[in-house]
């Protein structure tokens, strides 16, 4: 599409990597997606993210309107190396367009020893119903935070709406219904066909009809405290969701913190003390009919093993919307591996 081969390397191993990590509505199927904005103009392959100013442990990151995932992972970085000085570190991230699995920022936070928290959040031009409402206003607005331990990381990772928008792309490609309770169709009616959501349906909050405004505030948390990226002037911002239809957000924007355990005490007794508490967990009876108690984090561990060993499950759906892309780039196609 365009993009530097740095960019374009950093693009793919965050899309290759979240289908490893057994989250496929964050994968390769999001080619398509970038493909078309980029012929729409809301992405510009070929741009560098850049940082726009900073001052004490605060930062501000310009995408520029390039790629959301190498302009979210400097302002990682850059949180990262801050918060080691000054003992925590957070940046706003202006201009941006999708950045992908948030889980794939903390995860690294985490595995630098330090706690990495990313939110991403859009209110006013979502595909998302306010908890009580059954019309769109809210984006999917996930939160990620990531915990180091001596060994495995705790990394959790989850939209604030029942399900991600893109496990409702992935039910579609597969021709498969999404789980009761998710979605309703345009006249707010209850549905389990993806397409409906597609046809001006919408997604429902995290916790559903009785337990939805937590999924609601959560939501609404993650886009006042994104929105501090409409406050630098000049940098109309999707938020990192993609684009947002040519709707105007309320607020929008991508944040990230990052605090070094360091500075509170002896860092080294505190990421022991998590690992000996996730193994107390994993150690809990599990309820009938389930395997074993999990932490945040082991199913994506989990999937990277399996999927190492036997492959990365792709629809046809999403093969074909592939291919027709690379023939129009004029790059090899994916092959399917017997």
């Amino acid at each position: 599409m365009g993009a530097p081969d740095d960019i374009a390397t950093a693009v793919a191993g965050h899309l290759a990597r979240a289908n490893l990590a057994g989250h496929d509505s964050h994968g390769v199927l999001r080619i398509v997606q970038y493909a078309r904005e980029a012929d729409q103009g809301v992405l510009r392959p070929g741009v560098r993210p850049a940082l726009l100013r900073k001052r004490g442990a605060v930062a501000i990151v310009d995408s520029r309107h390039g790629f959301g995932h190498p302009a979210t992972a400097l302002a990682l970085e850059w949180c990262l190396q801050s918060a080691r000085r000054h003992g925590l570190a957070a940046a706003t991230v202006v201009r941006a367009n999708h950045i992908g699995r948030l889980g794939d920022y903390t995860e690294t936070a985490a595995a630098a020893g330090l706690v990495g928290i990313v939110t991403v959040g859009v209110v006013g031009a979502g595909g998302v119903a306010p908890f009580g409402g059954a019309a769109r206003f809210l984006g999917t607005n996930p939160w990620s935070i990531g915990v180091p331990a001596e060994g495995d990381a705790m990394v959790f990772d989850a939209a604030t709406s029942g399900v991600a928008e893109g496990k409702v792309r992935l039910a579609r490609a597969k021709r498969a219904p999404v789980s009761p309770g998710v979605i309703v169709d345009s006249q707010g009616a209850a549905t389990t066909d993806p397409n409906d959501y597609y046809a001006g349906g919408a997604l429902l909050p995290m916790g559903g009809q009785v337990a939805g405004h937590k999924g609601y505030g959560l939501a609404l948390s993650a886009a006042l405290v994104g929105g501090f990226a409409m406050l630098v002037e000049g940098t109309a911002t999707s938020a990192g969701t993609g684009s947002t239809q040519g709707r105007e957000p309320w607020m929008a924007g991508v944040f990230v913190e990052a605090i070094d355990p360091d500075w509170f005490g002896d860092g080294a007794d505190y990421r022991r003390r998590v690992a000996a508490m996730l193994e107390a967990l994993r150690a809990q009876p599990p309820a009938d009919g389930v395997a074993a108690v999990l932490v945040p984090g082991d199913p994506e561990r989990q999937s990277r093993e399996r999927r190492r060993r036997d492959g990365v499950p792709v629809p046809e759906a999403v093969l074909s919307e592939l291919g027709g892309v690379a023939a129009r780039l004029g790059v090899e196609p994916l092959e399917r591996r017997r």
